[in-house]
């Protein structure tokens, strides 16, 4: 299997409502060259929530940068490029039963095109979930299970602006290879916990 952080940033919290992706993110975890994929994403409509992330209307909608038709060709023959051996690519994110593989459905189903059959996806807000009960901590009270308190957790330094896709798939390697040691969870344990 291949194991492949990713994060996205959108335009709001909807999809229902229009909210598109702004900027794809991941990071193949073995390493080695164009381990790395990141790029800014057209959703040819306004951003309204610079604040969060800090990227405006004016980076993205440019004639340089991909709407989402065009990325996601290029999207899927990278992730194809990393796959090892036929087997299956394992996509993890944080939150991304509920945020980031619903809106990459989305906006796959919009741009009328499948997700490939090969693609697994982990969240890693249960592993957080299970870790803090190991810990005896209550998730509400104790340890958070967000990513920013989730390497604060672990004493990990922030790499680059937080809330931006590349510098979160960053944090989220290195949150999850110090969760997954400290539950013993391998590769194998996390197919276990995907989802399609």
């Amino acid at each position: 299997a291949t194991p492949i952080c990713f994060d996205i940033e959108t335009t709001g919290f909807s999809r229902e409502r229009g909210d598109r992706i702004i900027e794809f993110a991941c990071q193949d975890l073995r390493g080695g060259d164009s381990s790395t994929f990141q790029t800014l994403v057209n959703p040819e409509r306004d951003v309204p929530n610079q604040h969060i992330h800090g990227i405006s209307t004016h980076m993205v909608n440019r004639p340089d940068v991909p709407r989402m038709k065009d990325l996601i060709p290029i999207l899927v023959d990278y992730i194809a490029s990393r796959r090892i051996l036929g087997g299956p690519v394992i996509l993890i994110s944080h939150n991304g039963r509920t945020f980031d593989v619903p809106f990459l459905k989305k906006e796959f189903s919009r741009c009328s095109h499948e997700i490939p059959p090969y693609w697994l996806f982990v969240d890693t807000v249960p592993l957080a979930r299970i870790l803090a009960k190991s810990l005896g901590l209550s998730a509400s009270i104790g340890l958070k299970i967000n990513l920013q308190a989730l390497r604060e957790y672990y004493s990990i330094p922030l790499i680059g602006p937080a809330h931006r896709a590349l510098s979160d798939v960053h944090t989220l390697a290195l949150v999850l290879q110090k969760m997954t040691s400290q539950l013993k969870i391998t590769v194998p344990g996390l197919i276990k916990q995907s989802f399609r």
